[in-house]
This record gives C-alpha cells, structure tokens and sequence, in this order.
C-alpha cells in the first residue's frame, strides 16, 4: 500500500466522523421536528416541551433549531420578548448556501421580533424581512406558505407605518393571495381587515366596503376574528356617520368580548360609542360611555396616548355643568400627556441611542474594512513588486542565457574557422614544400642534364641536340602546369588585391609565389626564365602595380612583397 493509498484512507475515515452525528443528536433532531410540527396546532404545548428538553446537549445545529423554535413559540402566544439577540443569533448560526427553509423562517421571526420591539428603529425591521424577500425570490422553498403570509403582512406594516401606503398594500395583497390559496382564515381575515382600515384611513371608502363583501363568504370563524370583523363594521359606520348602526356593532362587541380568549381593548369600543351617541346629540348616553371609557383605561396597563378620552370626557362634563368631574380629567389628561411625552421622549432616546450603538458598530466595521482593504492593497502592491522583481529577474536572466549561447556559438564558429584556417594553412604550407621539393628536384634534373650534354657534346652532337630539346620541352611543361594550377580563387583568396587590376598569369604566378617567401632563383626557374629576366619582370610588375593601387587598401601589404 503506498502513500497515497494511506492518505485517501485516512481522509475518507475522518469525513465520515465529521458527517456522523454524536450519539444522541439524531434522537434530539427528530423530537424537535416534531414539536416544530406541533407548534401548528398547539403552541403552547410545543412551549412546555421545548422547556422539558432544555437542559439537553444539543449541539451547534440542534441549539439554533431549539433556538429558532423557542422564539416562534413565544411569539405565537405573545410573550414578551425583550431583545432580538437571541433570534438574531439564530439567524447568524442557520447562515448558509444555499439557504434553507428554517434560516428562512429565522429572518422572517427576526423581523416580528424588531417590529414588536420600539427600541429597533424600522430600517432595522426592515432589514431581515428584504433579506427573506430575497430568498423567496431566487429559492424555491418546500411548503411553508404561512410563514410566507407572516413575511408580506409584517413588510406591509412597515411601509404602512411610514406612511408608503401603496407599497403597504401591494405587500398585503401578496400575503392575502397566499392566505387564500391555502384557504388559511385567521390570515385571511387578519390581512383582509388591514387593508380595510388602510382604505378607511386614505378614505377610499367603497373599497373599504367590498372589504366586507368578501368576509361574508368566510365560513367558521372563532370568536376573535367575529370581533375584529364587527369592529372594523362598527368604525366603518361610525366613519360614515351611521351612528345608529355604529352603535349596534359596538353592543354587539360588547357581549363577544366574554366569549374572546384574549382580553380585548374595550376603552376603545366604548369611546367609539360615546362618539356616536355624541354624534346623535345624545349627551347623557355620551357622557355614559366616555366615563366608562376612561375607567377601563384606568383598569388596564394601556394608559398612554389615551389622554384624548380624559379630554373628550371633561369637555362633555363640562358641558353638562359637572365642573368637579371636569376639572378631575382634565388633571389627568395633563398627566397623561405628560406621561406619554416622557415615554415618547423615553423611547426616542431609546431609538437614538440604538442608532448611535448601530452607527458606531458600522464606524468600526467600516474601519476594519478598511483595514483590510489596504491591507489587501499593500499585498497586492507587494505581489505585483515581487512579480515585477522575478519578471524582471527572469528576462535578464534570459537575457544572460542567450548571450552567452550566442557566445557559445560564436566562439565554436570561431574556433571551428581558427582550426579550419590553420589546416588550410598546414594544408598549404605541405603543398608548399611539396611545391618546392618539385622545383628543387627540377633544377637537380636540369643541371644534371646539362652535364650529359656537355658529356656527349663532342662524342655524339646529336644526343647533345635531343637532351637540349628534351630539355626546353620539360622547361615549358613544368611552366605551363603552374599556370593551371594557379586559378582566381586560389589566388585571390590568399593577396586581397581588386578584380578590376589586369594580370597575365605568370605575373600571379610570381605574386603568389613572393606572398609564400619563395626564393627568387625558384621563381625564375618555376617561369623557366634566367633570374635578370626575373628581376626586370618583378621590376616592372612593382611600378604597375604600386601606380594602381596608391588609394587601395592593400597598397601597403603589395610593396611589403618587393
């Protein structure tokens, strides 16, 4: 088994240990899937069992599942949440790609959480549900379509409280579609009665009533959504002034409200009716209903922003000559007013200091992402300095390795001519003194035959005539085979004279043989010439030449021949 047989092995046993699941962590996953199921139906005993596991170690995954189901439990039966860090973690923890549905489901709680929160200012609110938007947008999510009506619902009240009425009710339409299609009711209601109060307030009033037009059709509705519908009747009538009517609704709230899980506002209900009755001119009854209203606030922990009651309830007291009572509530709604002043004032101090905690947190990371974005300048800057420094390094070094190639090369041209020069001069210097031995071996024959010749010249005058003629013949062919041997590339390849100067080829003959120090006595017998012949030829050859070539090049190295 070699190395990388071993590594592999290694590798796929350490994966597989890190996607297993601890011992127990499986058991507790499939025990909150379940009670993520219940929440549906029965939150609060979803609640009571997340409470009886939450002492269990659940592990990273399982704890922002715990988590995120803990938050919408709470949230499903209105209990007071008092920060978003722990939803906010949640959301951190379940970040991933490609998002899944519970990541999805923890922006979209964030968002509830912040809304319900009135330090978080609404960007912030704003913020987690865009993120979810996004998500729905660009992933196709399994199921969850009433989390899908929580998300456009909660945007819609965001934009509605900033007063973006239209896109408020864009988002309202997409969460009543989605409501509809899964014939979901509470929601359907709940959206539907939005929008109405959205149209009542801008006065769009006959699209407020088709509002109705389509409750009618709703079939098994629980108490609370019978109040909520009777209600919205009841302010539609009011605002129309139908008071009689008005009225009937809010008798008719007033015996559902025994019969409503949650304890419903009824300071609101019964100022609705003494506004009514007031409208009717009837001021006893007024009077009635704007006593009982401020009771109830009294009884209730809702005691700010009501101090138009106290007013309204002082200025009818007053009207009926009840100046005690009246001067009593217009104490307390100077109280009130001053008291939701400072909590207004409170709250805003809240806001501001959230805003100034947020803008400092986003100073610093601004700050840190400067750091590193100069940090990342100065090793880009560092790289492309190295990188330069190694290109240049390399071109150089290239450079280098193809000059000393071209060396390489010349310098084997060079010796490969220096050795190619000294074997033609070898070769040349041998044929010299082969050259020479000839001649020197012609003059021995010649002086040898002239010694015969004087032998016989008396004996046998005859023999004498054929040696002499034997002996011209042998002059003339052993001149006439110089003269082919010395053609134009020989000779100029050795003296660099110009083409254009005319020569016989004795006199290149001779020029040749002077270039390669031949004694003059050889010269003249290689021409088979006497040596005063030789000297007037070499004499004249001298003038001629030294008269032609004066402005040449090689005038200096011709005279050095003479």
């Amino acid at each position: 088994m070699n190395f990388k047989t071993v590594f592999f092995c290694v590798a796929f046993v350490a994966l597989v240990l890190i996607s297993c699941d601890p011992p127990g962590q499986k058991e507790l996953k499939d025990r909150l899937v379940r009670i993520d199921t219940l929440l549906k139906e029965n939150p609060e005993l979803a609640l009571d069992s997340l409470v009886e596991i939450s002492n269990s170690d659940f592990g990273d995954e399982n704890e922002a599942y715990f988590n995120l189901l803990n938050v919408i439990a709470k949230h499903k039966l209105y209990k007071p949440i008092e920060s978003d860090s722990l939803i906010s973690e949640v959301a951190e923890e379940l970040k991933g790609f490609p998002p899944d549905k519970n990541y999805f489901r923890s922006l979209v709680y964030q968002g509830m959480v912040r809304y319900g929160l009135e330090s978080v200012p609404d960007s912030l609110v704003l913020l987690p549900l865009k993120g979810a938007e996004r998500i729905l947008e660009n992933v196709v999510l399994d199921k969850g379509e009433k989390i899908k009506t929580k998300l456009f619902f909660f945007l819609g009240l965001v934009h509605q409280d900033n007063k973006n009425y239209e896109i408020g009710e864009r988002y309202f339409k997409r969460a009543l579609e989605v409501s509809r299609s899964i014939n979901d009711v509470e929601n359907v209601v709940s959206v539907s009665l939005v929008l109405f109060w959205s149209y009542l307030r801008n006065e769009r009033f006959r699209e407020a009533d088709d509002i109705f037009n389509d409750l009618e059709e709703l079939e098994n509705l629980s108490p609370e959504l019978q109040f909520d519908i009777v209600n919205a009747k009841a302010g539609f009538n009011l605002k129309m002034r139908k008071y009689n009517k008005a009225l009937e609704g809010y008798k008719k709230l007033d015996s559902l409200a025994t019969r409503v899980i949650e304890k419903p506002r009824l300071s609101n209900v019964y100022y609705s009716m003494f506004y009514a009755y007031r409208g009717l001119g009837a001021m006893d009854s007024a009077l009635v209903y704007a006593q009982k209203a401020v009771k109830s606030i009294e009884n209730s922990d809702l005691k700010y922003d009501n101090y138009y009651m106290y007013i309204d309830f002082a200025d009818i007291a007053l009207s009926q000559g009840k100046n005690k009572i009246a001067a009593i509530n217009y104490k307390k709604a100077f109280e009130e007013l001053r008291n939701s002043t400072n909590e207004k004032a409170k709250k805003r101090i809240l806001e501001l200091e959230k805003q100034y905690d947020l803008s400092q947190a986003r100073v610093e990371t601004l700050k840190q992402r400067q750091k590193f974005q100069r940090f990342l300048f100065i090793a880009g800057a560092l790289f492309l300095a190295l990188a330069f420094v190694f290109l240049i390094y390399h071109l150089n070094l290239k450079k280098s390795r193809l000059e000393l190639e071209n060396e390489r090369i010349l310098r084997e041209s060079a010796e490969k001519e220096a050795a190619g020069t000294i074997l033609q001069n070898q070769q040349r210097e041998h044929l010299l003194k082969f050259y020479k031995l000839i001649t020197h071996r012609e003059m021995v024959t010649q002086e040898r035959f002239d010694l015969l010749s004087q032998k016989y010249i008396k004996q046998a005058p005859g023999a004498y005539d054929d040696l002499q003629s034997e002996l011209i013949t042998l002059r003339e062919e052993f001149s006439g085979m110089m003269n082919d041997l010395m053609n134009d590339d020989l000779f100029y390849s050795n003296l660099k004279l110009p083409e254009g100067l005319q020569l016989t080829n004795s006199e290149k003959v001779i020029l040749f043989l002077m270039y390669y120090n031949m004694p003059s006595t050889e010269i003249s017998t290689v021409l088979g010439i006497s040596t005063n012949n030789f000297r007037v030829r070499k004499s004249n050859l001298k003038k001629r030449m030294t008269d032609y070539l004066v402005d040449h090049p090689s005038y200096e190295e011709v005279v050095s021949l003479f």
